[in-house]
């Protein structure tokens, strides 16, 4: 990857932060993020991420079409009206994320063929349900990412992992076809680079940048697993993207079985009990309890995400990972809600 590439994108960042903050623009209000308001510090963090990875993406990237620029430019729009909560509703919000990923998976056929199941597949062989399918999978993994981002570097730093893990299977195997790789080293870099200062909360991704950043890795590990179908298996993509996917379909789940009302903002998963935990037990400074609590969530993922890549084309072993994940995640679920609700009744 050319250096001077990578110099380029560490300028944009820095003069985009500083115009940004000088301008006192696209500056975090947790007022009306109750999401975002658990882990509050004391700091005016900039809303950086979307529109820092749309310059990046607009300028750097080639061999993408119109229709894929212009849909990353409306998905990040989309966000930044959530940031400025210009449209607080999520049932709309979502109503033109579907929208767009309808448009945008049906005019590039992204597609997935093979689940390793031959029911499933008999009903993917139906482009219709096959357009349906991918782009409820998308949708899941936006929302659910959204979900994740609300303590510093747990958003960014998962999501370097997943890359890694890509690069790596790309090292283990060489019959793994990496597809645009310029483009996956360019967003590696940016979000190294977005990772450091997001772990001191100067900068947040908001909507605006988990939106777009979730919808570009999601459209391209469909991709890359159409590329290379023979070689991993579709589970291998599910095991480096289990957590956004199931953060919110255990969400859904639970608010649905408590007769929750979905479109109210949730300060019950995972993350955030796990942080209050963490607060509250005073063990740390609450300045670092924040960037804790996001750092070791994603440790806890790395051991699974780089097994996966040693046992890329090993459906079985990977179906074990996941729901090794998902078990663990429920038992932590109900472990830390406990812990919480005890201190509460108190």
């Amino acid at each position: 990857m050319n250096f001077y590439i990578f110099f380029l994108i560490f300028i944009i960042f820095i003069a985009l932060y500083f115009f940004l903050k000088t301008f006192n623009l696209l500056q975090e209000n947790t007022n009306y993020s109750n999401h975002k308001n658990i882990g509050k510090q004391n700091k005016k963090p900039i809303v950086l991420g979307g529109i820092f990875f749309l310059i990046v993406l607009l300028l750097f990237t080639q061999d993408v079409s119109i229709s894929y620029k212009s849909i990353i430019v409306l998905i990040t729009f989309l966000g930044i009206l959530s940031d400025k909560n210009l449209l607080p509703n999520p049932k709309i919000r979502f109503i033109i994320q579907i929208m767009l990923l309808l448009y945008i998976v049906n005019d590039e056929a992204l597609k997935i063929d093979d689940m390793r199941y031959e029911l499933l597949n008999s009903f993917l062989t139906n482009n219709l349900f096959n357009l349906f399918f991918t782009v409820f999978c998308l949708a899941i993994l936006i929302n659910g990412s959204n979900f994740i981002d609300g303590l510093n570097g747990l958003f960014s730093g998962y999501y370097l992992i997943v890359l890694i893990s890509i690069f790596y299977l790309n090292f283990l195997d060489n019959n793994i076809f990496l597809i645009n790789q310029n483009f996956l080293e360019i967003i590696f870099f940016s979000l190294l680079l977005f990772f450091i200062f997001n772990l001191f909360g100067y900068i947040y991704l908001g909507d605006s940048g988990s939106y777009l950043l979730s919808f570009i890795i999601g459209v391209y590990l469909i991709e890359f697993y159409s590329n290379n179908i023979d070689n991993c298996s579709p589970f291998y993509v599910a095991s480096l993207l289990w957590y956004p996917a199931f953060e919110n379909l255990f969400s859904l789940l639970r608010r649905t079985f408590k007769k929750e009302k979905l479109s109210v903002p949730d300060n019950l998963h995972l993350h955030q009990l796990i942080f209050l935990f963490i607060r509250d037990k005073n063990i740390f400074r609450k300045k670092i309890t924040n960037t804790l609590t996001g750092v070791s969530i994603v440790m806890f993922n790395i051991p699974s995400l780089i097994a996966s890549s040693f046992f890329a084309r090993e459906t079985t072993f990977l179906v074990m990972i996941i729901m090794f994940n998902i078990c663990t995640y429920i038992f932590c679920y109900y472990f830390f809600s406990q812990k919480i609700l005890d201190k509460k009744t108190t």
